[in-house]
């Protein structure tokens, strides 16, 4: 995956960075390559974000840490701009050489902060992760107001000649431009937040009888939680043995989420082969225990973490033909590709692996070799580093004379 960027000017100091990352817990479990590629470039890093608890863990990463939180699942058009009020307070209170702005939320409220702080010019990075709730929702509100209106301010942003955009994958460059992004070739395509293939080593396969489905992520419907517990009826009704063990939290902020009395419940009954086990700190547990991924997700994501890492472990990965997903895996080689919201198709997909064991193995391989060729913390890196440089030239370019 060779990143899509002009010739990087030589390395120099990156100078003063914002970056907005809505959640603590999403700066520690995605963004760690990130900050330590901007530091490794001499960057000094202010990451703005919800503290709820996990400050010296982001510290220690050689960053600054100032509190900001927002709620992810806000509209308001009132609200919104009292938000990126606040947010241009950070903005003149850092003067940053680089604003670099993490999910849709950021890009699109700290695009208007930009707006309310004069005098302050940065690099302006705006970071894709995926377009969520966006791009997939059909309610008449998002499509006919809030997917327009983002895309427009987005559009705006990239207007500007220091503007960049990352995106961890084509479909996601394609939707900006569909509402009106010209980014040119001030782009790069990133392979997702980066993982260690020494950390996610490969893992032998689970001692056990009855083959397991691992899950690792929010417990929220367009992740397609709900299509997977579906199959698992379906599984069960044709006597298949099988189990699956899911790992996230609920996240109560968003609209999406499945409530941890429902998840509970649905641990409880052994009928359903689904357990429930909440967060997990080492995710590497997940692997151990199970035969196979699973992220049978309705749309919206960039390039899923929890594949990679999955992946990376060589485990075979049961994915739909979403954007992200349909990118990584090739239908046959790295795992099995499903329509999204196809309970029996993706019950077809688990009985098949759980019934070939030499298949699971070639294909999770296969996924250990994709992740090799181009998904790795030093290619995201490479790939972060020279867009900083990029922009850093168009900055040099305008201001000489």
């Amino acid at each position: 995956m060779a990143p899509s960027t002009t010739s990087p000017a030589p390395a120099r100091p990156l100078g003063r960075v914002l970056v907005w990352i809505t959640e603590d817990w999403f700066v520690l479990s995605h963004f760690r390559p990130l900050l330590r590629a901007l530091v490794a470039g001499g960057a000094d890093v202010c990451v703005a974000t919800r503290d709820a608890g996990r400050r010296a863990e982001i510290e220690a990463l050689g960053v600054r840490v100032a509190h900001f939180a927002v709620d992810r699942a806000n509209l308001d058009p009132i609200r919104e701009t009292v938000t990126a009020a606040r947010f241009a307070r950070l903005i003149r209170q850092e003067r940053p050489d680089f604003l670099h702005l993490i999910g849709m939320k950021p890009m699109v409220v700290g695009g208007l902060a930009l707006k309310l702080a004069p005098g302050c010019d940065p690099g302006l990075v705006l970071h894709v992760i995926g377009t969520g709730h966006v791009a997939v929702s059909q309610a008449f509100t998002v499509r006919r107001i809030v997917r327009p209106a983002a895309l427009g301010v987005i559009a705006h942003l990239l207007a500007r000649p220091r503007s960049w955009v990352f995106t961890e994958q084509e479909d996601d460059l394609a939707f900006l431009v569909s509402g009106g992004a010209r980014p040119g070739q001030r782009f790069t395509i990133l392979g997702g937040a980066g993982v260690d293939p020494d950390h996610f080593a490969p893992l032998p396969p689970p001692a056990g009888d009855i083959p397991t489905v691992g899950y690792v992520g929010r417990m929220i419907r367009v992740k397609g939680v709900d299509t997977l517990v579906a199959a698992f009826g379906l599984l069960g009704e044709r006597g298949v043995r099988v189990r699956a063990n899911l790992y996230g939290a609920c996240d109560a902020g968003n609209p999406d989420a499945l409530s941890e009395d429902a998840l509970k419940a649905l641990s409880a009954d052994p009928a359903s082969q689904v357990t429930w086990h909440g967060p997990i700190r080492d995710v590497r547990q997940a692997w151990a225990t199970a035969d196979m991924f699973v992220l049978a997700t309705r749309g919206g994501e960039g390039m899923p973490r929890a594949m990679l890492e999955a992946a990376a472990c060589a485990r075979p990965l049961i994915v739909t033909d979403v954007p992200g997903c349909r990118t990584f895996v090739r239908n046959g080689i790295e795992g099995l590709v499903v329509s999204p919201g196809d309970a029996a198709g993706l019950a077809d997909a688990i009985e098949r692996l759980a019934g070939d064991p030499g298949l699971r193995q070639r294909m999770g391989a296969a996924a250990r070799e994709r992740v090799l060729s181009g998904y790795t913390e030093r290619h995201v890196a490479e790939g972060i580093l020279a867009g900083y440089r990029a922009l850093s030239a168009i900055g040099v370019a305008k201001a000489a004379p």
